[in-house]
């Protein structure tokens, strides 16, 4: 179930970034890398979404959010991102989140920043063994399905320029 989740999060986030050309090129002031760790849970006691998450419209209009009603910020950090150096975070749930910027480029006279995201375990099969995204500064992409503590974990990536 968790893998068809990443899969349909990896075919819809391809589908709303799309995949524009990158090519390789250098930058005198890196951007950083924001993770935000967020659990989502479904109660009957109602919804609601921690404050810090509010602009996150997404949470109430796309799928699979719409499937709860409870959005927590358990942690949101900032890592400085430079082409071909990996950025490793350990998730809550004792994963390791490692995040590579491939490049940056331009499409529209935007800057597209190519990257590559993978979670695995210490001595497991990896939960998600590569997916490749190409966003715009600001962007929000998110990674998803993992189970914790009754909820599920969403990682939101965004390029601060």
């Amino acid at each position: 179930m968790r893998r068809l989740l990443v899969a349909v999060l990896a075919t819809m986030l391809l589908a709303v970034l799309g995949a524009g050309g990158i090519a390789l090129a250098a930058s005198t002031h890196g951007p950083s890398l924001e993770v935000s760790v967020i659990q989502a849970s479904q109660s009957d006691a109602g919804g609601s979404i921690d404050a810090r998450l509010k602009d996150l419209p997404q949470l109430t209009r796309d799928q699979p959010f719409v499937r709860y009603n409870v959005y927590k910020l358990l942690d949101r950090r900032s890592f400085p991102l430079d082409v071909g150096k990996v950025v490793t975070y350990g998730i809550v749930d004792g994963r390791t989140l490692q995040v590579t910027l491939a490049a940056i480029g331009a499409e529209k006279n935007e800057k597209r920043y190519q990257m590559n995201a993978q979670i695995g375990e210490a001595g497991k099969e990896a939960f998600l063994k590569s997916l490749q995204v190409t966003a715009s500064a600001n962007e929000p992409f998110f990674i998803g399905g993992q189970s914790y503590q009754g909820g599920t974990l969403f990682i939101e990536l965004a390029v601060r320029p």
